[in-house]
């Protein structure tokens, strides 16, 4: 058995070495890139979002988000406050509707989907307001449906909206009746798609919707039932004591309802926006809540007092760092050399160093690099959400090389693409690890080993 030749000067200091008796491993030539980089850089489905009406989004003011401000989420409203009396939405509308996602598409972003009505009243302001008939709101989303469906990859998910102003489901009859809410709630994930998850605005809507406040087991987690697809999200995150009224709706006291919200998010999702200053926003206590609660994403334009503060104090460096899942491959340990055909083991262990997980299935592959830039792909038996926030996951992989590899250097490589076969392509909705010097932007593959050698 043979190994390809190392350089020279490699050549002389080995010799030197073996003459000193000091024995040299197979890989010292070939050791894995396990340096953390710590800067920050966009990963999909998660960090800041871009705040934008998607029927009339404009292909030039998303186009350089992710390039230029790490942003990879577009917050995209449907307005349907001229229709609200209307049993059917135009098709001019769809249209237009379908020509945003088209420009997120361009663009490399994901989208975060609300619908809502408005949230003026007669009387001008949102106490007022009421929604549209239930059964209006309910055709409406049969119509929507379809145009989901059809981007359903590129929804990253759905804030619940359609009942309340801003869609917030407060104040209106709708919001405030039990039976109702939970008619409309499950209408919307039956018209939403299975693999999605749909955001309540209070911890309170979802144990009432589904007539328990127990937090959602591991075991449920990621089954498709109605309570997995179930997340959270606070549109006054850390803006008075019980974030003007998110808290201390439902008969719990707000410490009770964290808990919860603690627990849920280990497996679903948490994100919104701030909405004012309070020192429940201060640095250490907001740093805190967003790792307590498992943070996956926030608004990038509000609320500008707390966002300037937080740049001020050095907040904003850690939160555009941690947003949701932020992977380490700390080790990376194959054989010291392979041959053809070979049966080996490959053993990996991966950090979560994010405030929460993924959310949405993505696959993890490694990927075995020829010198001639051929692949070898063997997926690992994992599921990446479950890689959580603050753990280490040891992983260990059986991998059979093909029978008819060249003797050469190769590479190893993390891909962890979309899930969808038309963005898996596509490297700017694969997940970047942060290990310094190892991301390829141009396959969005993750290059944690070079010069292994392939032996005869």
């Amino acid at each position: 058995m043979t190994t390809p030749r190392p350089p020279l000067l490699r050549r002389t200091v080995l010799a030197a070495l073996l003459m000193l008796g000091i024995g040299v491993s197979p890989l010292s030539a070939a050791q894995p890139r396990l340096e953390e980089d710590d800067s920050v850089f966009p990963n999909p489905e998660r960090g800041f979002y871009f705040y934008h009406s998607l029927a009339d989004a404009d292909p030039a003011a998303i186009r350089h988000l992710r390039a230029e401000r790490n942003i990879t989420l577009l917050w995209g409203k449907i307005s349907l406050g001229p229709w609200r009396d209307t049993v059917r939405l135009p098709d001019e509308f769809l249209a237009r509707l379908q020509h945003g996602f088209d420009a997120a598409r361009e663009a490399g972003l994901k989208v975060i989907v609300r619908g809502e009505y408005g949230h003026a009243g007669p009387g001008g302001d949102y106490r007022s307001y009421e929604d549209p008939r239930p059964e209006i709101i309910e055709g409406h989303m049969r119509q929507l449906a379809p145009l989901f469906a059809r981007n359903a990859d590129l929804i990253a998910f759905f804030e619940a909206g359609f009942i309340g102003p801003w869609g917030e489901w407060h104040t209106t009859r709708i919001a405030n009746d039990p039976r109702l809410r939970r008619r409309i709630f499950l209408h919307l994930l039956e018209h939403t798609p299975k693999d999605r998850m749909v955001l309540l605005r209070y911890p309170a809507l979802k144990q009432s919707i589904f007539e328990t406040s127990r937090p959602l087991a591991e075991r449920e987690a990621y089954d498709g039932s109605p309570r997995a697809r179930t997340g959270h999200h606070n549109d006054c995150f850390l803006s008075s004591p019980n974030d003007v009224g998110t808290y201390d709706r439902g008969g719990q006291s707000m410490a009770d309802e964290i808990d919860y919200l603690h627990a849920e998010t280990r497996h679903t999702l948490f994100g919104g926006e701030t909405c004012a200053l309070h020192e429940r926003g201060e640095r250490e206590s907001a740093l805190f809540e967003l790792e307590h609660l498992h943070a996956s994403y926030l608004n990038s334009g509000y609320h500008p007092d707390v966002l300037k503060r937080w740049r001020e104090n050095g907040v904003m460096e850690v939160v555009e760092r941690r947003l949701g899942a932020r992977f380490h491959v700390a080790a990376f340990e194959p054989p010291a050399e392979g041959r053809p055909g070979q049966r080996l083991k490959i053993r990996l262990a991966v950090a979560n160093r994010g405030f929460a997980s993924l959310y949405n299935a993505r696959p993890a592959l490694l990927v075995l690099i020829a010198p001639d830039g051929t692949r070898h792909r063997f997926p690992l038996s994992t599921d990446p959400r479950r890689w959580k926030a603050g753990e280490t996951n040891r992983l260990e992989a059986d991998v059979t090389l093909p029978a008819g590899l060249a003797p050469g250097a190769y590479a190893w490589a993390l891909h962890l693409p979309d899930a969808s076969p038309r963005l898996a392509p596509d490297p700017r909705y694969a997940h970047r690890l942060a290990n310094l010097g190892a991301w390829d932007a141009a396959t969005g593959e993750n290059r944690l080993l070079e010069d292994w050698p392939i032996a005869r």
